[in-house]
């Protein structure tokens, strides 16, 4: 599930960046020795980690509740998305002061619809990044499945407390941005620090999210806080609940044709 908190977080964090000033600097990431892992052999042991018995496959919808705030300047702001696999997405944020914002994929089209100013279509590279997006919601998925080429880099590296493999992982040539990095832990295999890079209308931004609190949910083992550092402002983020297998119609997806 962590590929679909990347896409919730971005989007919170792109939104509270046109109010506040940047307010901290990136972590440092120390290069460590040489590893003798070998790619295939350490994709397993995350598999195994994270999905043990492979009951990402049954899922078919999921609801997410997420709460986020910026610490410094006191901002929350509930997310609630929900997905129906393999094609379709809606999330919907909430901030106090600021109009309530929607974004869906209905397999075909994308938009986002600001209450009161009206919806924007998507298109283009816009389109591009929303279908890529909502396959990287999708838990069943690999990141072979998702990515255009995952490369193991040969070094450990140093994140927080922990010594870290570091995949990089290429984005469809289409979206013409820099390759995500994930550093896993060498203990036990899970995903302490993603770096993304996130198409916004400010452009391309870098986004570094480290994750704690792995808890088992709906049997996949899942990062309940999230910190994160984007244009310079840090954001914390927890998972309120999880929902899996809901009755979801398609109508939950249907352009708003009257607007």
């Amino acid at each position: 599930m962590l590929k679909f908190f990347v896409v919730l977080l971005t989007v919170f964090c792109f939104t509270a960046a046109a109010r506040n000033p940047a307010v901290s600097k990136a972590a440092v990431i120390s290069k460590l020795a040489k590893h003798n892992m070998t790619q295939e052999l350490l994709l397993d042991k995350m598999k195994k980690a994270v999905d043990p018995a492979d009951v990402a496959k049954t899922w078919k919808t999921m609801i997410i509740k997420m709460q986020m705030t910026i610490p410094m300047q006191q901002i929350k702001m509930d997310a609630t998305a929900t997905c129906k696999f393999p094609d379709k997405m809606k999330t919907v944020f909430i901030i106090p002061g600021m109009p309530t914002l929607t974004e869906v994929f209905d397999g075909g089209k994308a938009w986002k619809e600001t209450a009161g100013l009206g919806i924007q279509m998507k298109t283009g590279i816009l389109l591009a990044f929303a279908k890529f997006e909502c396959r990287k919601a999708n838990p069943a998925l690999t990141p072979a499945e998702i990515y255009e080429k995952v490369t193991l880099d040969p070094y450990l590296y140093k994140i927080g407390e922990f010594s870290c493999y570091k995949l990089i992982c290429t984005l469809p040539e289409e979206l013409n941005v820099p390759p995500t990095q994930a550093f896993i832990d060498n203990n036990k295999f899970l995903i302490r620090r993603s770096i993304e890079n996130q198409l916004t209308d400010m452009g391309v931004i870098s986004v570094s999210i480290d994750l704690s609190d792995y808890k088992v949910i709906k049997g996949i083992k899942t990062p309940m806080l999230m910190d994160m550092n984007m244009l310079g402002i840090k954001m914390a983020a927890k998972i309120i609940s999880v929902k899996v297998n809901e009755e979801i119609a398609d109508s939950e997806f249907k352009f708003p044709e009257n607007k």
